[in-house]
């Protein structure tokens, strides 16, 4: 299974949505953002906390904000112990390894949401490694 593909996403979605932590910090957050893994674009709701949908991104679709990454960026993010500037969204963004692009303050009221969903995905990789 690779970081983006269809599978993955719903492995994370299933991930995502019983995270614990997420459950109790994300009771108000309610967005639709974009998430960009290489070539692979994905709208991504949230209500409640939930991740509820994901899907790829048509030319009218809405999102607030967008955080893109090339594939071998979230590659390397998504590795369980991560290397040097790739461990956090703000690290590899001011190393240019990944771009937030449009309501930056929408991302920043969610910020400690968006964080720990983003920290979620090298549970993702964990589970996948264990499985192999």
């Amino acid at each position: 299974m690779t970081v983006g593909s269809a599978e993955w996403m719903k492995s994370f979605q299933e991930t995502v949505n019983s995270d614990t932590e997420l459950n109790v910090i994300g009771k108000y957050c309610n967005v639709n953002f974009l998430l960009q893994i290489g070539s692979k674009e994905y709208v991504v709701q949230i209500k409640e906390g939930k991740m509820v949908n994901f899907f790829e991104k048509g030319s009218l679709d809405e999102w607030s904000f967008a955080i893109r990454g090339s594939l071998e960026a979230w590659n390397k993010f998504t590795q369980p112990v991560p290397p040097p500037m790739f461990h956090e969204l703000f690290a590899a963004f001011f190393q240019g390894n990944m771009k937030l692009e449009g309501n930056i303050q929408e991302l920043m009221a969610n910020l400690r949401y968006i964080v720990r969903y983003l920290d979620v995905t090298r549970e993702v990789n964990k589970s996948l490694v264990k499985g192999a």
